[in-house]
């Protein structure tokens, strides 16, 4: 006892050990984990090292279990890689996630997978793809009910609808998402709303309007103090403000606020792409003020793009300095500059500049004003369809979720009414089965209480019949009593009194009147010899009641039967005290064990043997008949019977028999 007692505390410290163990392998792994994003993140590590760090993340990331805490770490590596466009990288962890989130049924993954891969594809500008992506998530998120990232997920549908040049698809989802913003106060959702309202307001020419949003997107970014990119937000929406003024030809408000914008402290630094942009603007702005302003700026822009390698910037730059060169009729710079752009838009398949470029070529060289003329309608028709099939391909992606997700309705309605209908068929089958269940319990307690009572009416009627042999045996007994006492005594009585004489005189006379009386004698003898023949054997009966019903059916057997019943009961049991329900069912299971010794053993001797040991009496039939299978002969409605009987009372039923070897039944019944 003592060692095992070891064993288990040896096997508990291990156990405990290897828990510890394996907890502190978690935590070195986490921490490795949050060094390795800590240093992907850093901007003064190079790219090609902070690419490096975010692999590492993820080595380790990939084999720990799915729990909710690798999930998230999935997202934090994710995000390390768009910003440094490794947008692959960035597909590939996001899918797994992805399928992790499935695996685990956790939705809110689901949901931001869904939603990072619409920012893939929409930075990919596959804008169809990423709509689909971006719907989906809305759904889920508008399932569990997260407010931010849906009103998030909306404002991206939003863009990628003004990409397409629907702005006002894009306007309707800009105003859906700002309600859900201002509702859960959201700032920062709040600015980015205004921003887009303003820009797709612009696109559909209502300038006032679009200026009302951008101005309302300056006082919103008031609130935005403590977020690192305040000045970035400042600098973005006064490029936007200025935009508006530009294209509706205010060019001294445009410069204000691209002046406005490029005061922003470092802003070239921090933000070189809408440094360049806001510049590009400005100098554009002071060249159509004035064809002799802005040349320096818009060269500085170009270089500025060029050196970023920003392509649409490029692009544009070089297009605004198409237009100055026009301006001052140096046709073969603009001329080249104006092809530079044209192949570089086609090439990177920036649709809308190729049109700039074409129309600016119809400028340069008249000549051929025709052709690029037929190219501009032919292009611009093609994007007229593009544009058209693709807002139609957005809001079928729409339209079709929108009916996935009333068909999925439908189908959970259905299993709800499915389920509810075969809960309550459930409920009544099982309610049917109770009351069935009960019915039957009390029509075999009903059974059982008319069988008890009938056995007890038996009972009685057996012990009436008893009582009224023993009533007319007394009375019998009390006639010979009487017959004894009235006439046998009496003669007697008076024949020895006149006996008695002859020992007072002897003489020949009182010798023949004494001979009279002798002859009496013998008329006394013939009347006791007829009392004699009056009494049964049944005056000496024994004095139990039930004992004498036992001896009877015992003394039936030898008397109806061939075999022959050799029988021993104990007589120091005291039947009166016991229970009428026992005696009862001894009585019955002894009558079906003789029935069916007499029906089926063949036996020549059956023993009975009725004994009690303290509180149980055992009964004991044993016949040298045939035998049979005890297992098979347990199912005969005679056997249950004996058993069932036996159960009755509490009582132990034992069977033994063999084929050829006779059987024995040995009943054990308790009693108080």
């Amino acid at each position: 006892m003592k060692y095992i007692f070891y064993f288990l505390i040896a096997l508990f410290l291990l156990n405990c050990s290897k828990k510890d163990q394996e907890k502190i392998d978690f935590d070195i792994q986490n921490q490795k984990i949050n060094n390795y994003l800590s240093l992907a993140q850093k901007e003064t590590i190079s790219k090609e090292m902070r690419i490096r760090f975010g692999d590492l993340a993820y080595e380790i990331i990939k084999n720990q279990k799915n729990d909710s805490i690798t999930r998230r770490n999935y997202f934090k590596v994710a995000n390390r890689y768009f910003p440094l466009y490794e947008l692959e990288k960035y597909k590939k962890v996001t899918n797994e996630v992805l399928m992790l989130g499935k695996a685990s049924n956790d939705s809110a993954t689901i949901g931001k997978a869904m939603y990072y891969l619409g920012d893939y594809f929409f930075e990919n500008a596959r804008n169809d793809s990423a709509y689909w992506y971006y719907n989906n998530a809305e759904k889920i998120y508008n399932k569990i009910d997260d407010k931010e990232n849906l009103a998030n997920t909306i404002l991206h549908k939003a863009y990628v609808l003004r990409f397409e040049k629907d702005f006002l698809g894009s306007e309707t989802a800009t105003i859906k998402a700002l309600d859900i913003s201002e509702k859960i106060s959201d700032k920062l959702l709040i600015y980015q709303c205004y921003g887009n309202l303003g820009i797709s307001l612009a696109g559909l020419g209502n300038y006032e309007k679009a200026l009302y949003y951008h101005e309302k997107a300056l006082s919103q970014i008031e609130k935005l103090k403590d977020n690192y990119l305040y000045e970035d937000f400042r600098a973005q929406t006064f490029n936007n403000i200025g935009l508006v003024y530009q294209n509706n030809g205010q060019h001294e408000k445009a410069i204000e606020n691209f002046s406005q914008g490029l005061k922003i402290e470092n802003l070239l630094k921090k933000q070189p792409v809408l440094y360049s942009s806001l510049l590009d603007n400005y100098a554009y702005s002071k060249f159509k003020l004035n064809n002799n302003k802005g040349f320096e700026e818009l060269n500085r822009a170009l270089y500025l793009r060029d050196s970023i390698n920003n392509i649409a910037g490029i692009i544009k730059s070089k297009i605004h300095l198409t237009e100055y060169y026009l301006s001052i009729s140096n046709d073969s710079k603009a001329l080249k500059l104006n092809n530079e752009a044209y192949y570089l838009a086609k090439e990177s398949k920036y649709n809308n500049e190729i049109l700039k470029t074409l129309d600016l070529f119809t400028k340069i060289n008249p000549s051929n004003g025709l052709s690029y003329a037929k190219e501009y309608i032919k292009l611009s028709d093609s994007l007229y369809d593009v544009e058209r099939a693709t807002r139609n391909k957005l809001a079928r992606i729409e339209y079709e979720t929108d009916e996935i997700i009333h068909e999925n309705l439908e189908i959970s309605s259905q299993k709800k009414t499915i389920l509810t209908v075969s809960i309550l068929v459930a409920f009544i089958g099982a309610l049917l089965f109770i009351i069935l269940f009960q019915r039957a319990k009390q029509k075999e307690l009903l059974f059982t209480q008319q069988q008890q009572k009938a056995n007890e009416e038996i009972y009685q009627l057996m012990l009436d019949q008893q009582t009224k042999i023993d009533e007319v045996k007394n009375v019998e007994k009390n006639r010979i009593a009487r017959e004894l006492h009235d006439g046998i005594m009496n003669k007697l009585a008076s024949t020895r009194l006149n006996l008695f004489i002859l020992t007072k005189r002897n003489d020949e006379e009182t010798i023949k009147k004494c001979i009279g009386h002798i002859n009496e004698i013998q008329n006394i003898e013939k009347e006791v010899r007829v009392i004699a023949h009056e009494l049964s054997n049944d005056t000496f009966s024994e004095k139990g009641n039930f004992k004498t019903i036992l001896t009877e059916l015992l003394t039936e057997q030898n008397e109806l039967y061939s075999a022959n019943c050799i029988y021993d009961i104990d007589k120091d049991i005291n039947w009166e005290n016991i229970d009428i329900e026992i005696k009862m069912n001894l009585y019955r299971i002894l009558q079906e064990a003789l029935n069916n010794c007499n029906k089926y053993a063949n036996a020549e001797n059956i023993y009975v043997n009725i004994d009690k040991q303290e509180k149980i009496v055992t009964l004991q039939i044993t016949d040298d008949g045939d035998g049979f299978n005890a297992t098979k002969a347990r199912k005969g409605i005679g056997m249950k019977n004996m058993m069932q009987r036996t159960e009755a009372v509490n009582g132990e039923f034992n069977i033994n028999s063999e084929l050829g070897k006779g059987t024995t039944i040995i009943i054990k019944l308790p009693i108080n």
